[in-house]
């Protein structure tokens, strides 16, 4: 699922850096056809304050640069509230993937962008109305771009503007500086080496890292858009099109899943094994389950440390039912036992439910056995509330 609390950081990191370069492509064909920029509204706004100073000044040409840049500069808010509208909707009402929609949407507003280019290859040349058309397409898809990405990060990253892109840079940049000065001020060369490669799970190498990576992304699309549409026209579009389209069939066919709470008046395993008694659950243990929405549906891991966030603190026993569809790659596997490894540290106990020999197999390479003991290994939900229990009683013994 196309989700932020799904997503992992690394998740999210290559899907905005993936999503980067569709900002500069576009932009740099808005450019070369209109001789304007779509997504930097900064700028159109400073224009919209020139044209309303001018009015005030009763310059008669200040009219229609205040209804072109008030134009480009709603087009992209009506861009960002549509994608507010398609994430909210579709999450009240249940759906699979918030996001698969202002995506795909997106996808067609570059393709109608791409039809209206080749309706009229010079806009910039022709009308003010044609002109007004690509642009405000063009700053209409931008805007829904840049409020799903910024939904789906956590207000972490913008993908279609750079201004804060680079003034973050130059703060994590100076905050890694700093770090690395004061590891090394009193280490000896010889383990200089250490310090830098330690450096690499520091938060600020992380930032600056991905920070570079959008603003380098964004110029390689706009690098790539010029040779494309000088070598192949308005076709050019077609390139970000089929990406956003194969990023949205990603999702469609292994989505991401979540971990949801389980309500035991409502879960039907959980029914059948409690009835709607909830007092013969221990109140010191909560239980989760990973699963995606389509039973049979394979699925990606979640971001487990954005799942720990969620635990209610209360809770000292914490049993998770993983799904067998469930996939873990080396990314997914880590940010689990980081979750474990956070939750006895904590001193609170988690039990994991239904996992199968691969997915065992798969954690164990990563140290799985170091965080959680092998008694905490169930394979059915029974199993772990009974465990649970066990827990439970243990923990109130007083010695």
């Amino acid at each position: 699922m196309l989700s932020a609390e799904a997503y992992s950081f690394r998740l999210k990191s290559r899907l905005a850096i993936s999503l980067s370069w569709i900002g500069g492509y576009a932009n740099v064909i808005t450019l070369i056809t209109c001789n304007e920029v779509i997504s930097h509204q900064t700028g159109n706004t400073t224009h919209l304050g020139q044209a309303i100073g001018g009015l005030i000044l009763h310059q008669p040409a200040a009219w229609p640069n205040l209804l072109y840049f008030g134009f480009l500069v709603g087009m992209f808010l009506c861009g960002s509230i549509t994608s507010a509208l398609m994430t909210e909707t579709t999450r009240r009402s249940g759906g699979a993937s918030k996001y698969i929609l202002p995506m795909s949407f997106e996808a067609l507003l570059l393709v109608t962008l791409l039809v209206a280019l080749l309706i009229q290859p010079h806009p910039a040349h022709a009308s003010w109305s044609a002109l007004c058309a690509v642009t405000g397409i063009g700053a209409f898809a931008m805007g829904l771009q840049n409020a799903t990405i910024t939904k789906i990060s956590g207000a972490v990253v913008r993908t279609t503007h750079l201004t804060g892109v680079v003034t973050d840079l130059g703060l994590e940049g100076v905050q890694l500086l700093l770090w690395w000065r004061d590891m090394l001020r009193d280490t000896k060369a010889g383990r200089a080496g250490r310090v830098l490669r330690a450096s690499r799970r520091h938060p600020s190498f992380l930032r600056v890292a991905l920070l570079a990576s959008i603003m380098g992304s964004f110029l390689f699309g706009a690098t790539i858009g010029t040779v494309a549409f000088f070598k192949i026209g308005p076709f050019a579009l077609l390139a970000p099109v089929l990406f956003l389209c194969g990023i949205v069939l990603a999702d469609y066919f292994t989505p991401i899943a979540d971990v949801h709470e389980i309500d035991p008046t409502q879960d039907k395993e959980l029914k059948s094994l409690l009835g709607n008694v909830r007092s013969l659950l221990p109140p010191n243990m909560g239980i989760f389950r990973l699963a995606h929405h389509k039973a049979g549906r394979r699925h990606k891991a979640p971001d487990f440390g954005a799942w720990v966030n969620r635990v209610p603190k209360q809770w000292r026993i914490v049993i998770l039912v993983i799904s067998p569809l469930t996939q873990f790659d080396q990314d997914s596997a880590a940010g689990f036992l980081m979750a474990a490894d956070r939750l006895k540290a904590e001193g609170r106990t988690l039990v994991v439910s239904g996992m199968n020999r691969m997915q065992f197999l798969k954690l164990l390479d990563c140290g799985l056995t170091k965080v959680i003991d092998l008694d905490n290994f169930a394979p059915d939900l029974e199993l772990a509330i009974a465990r649970g229990m066990n827990l439970a009683v243990a923990s109130e013994v007083v010695p």
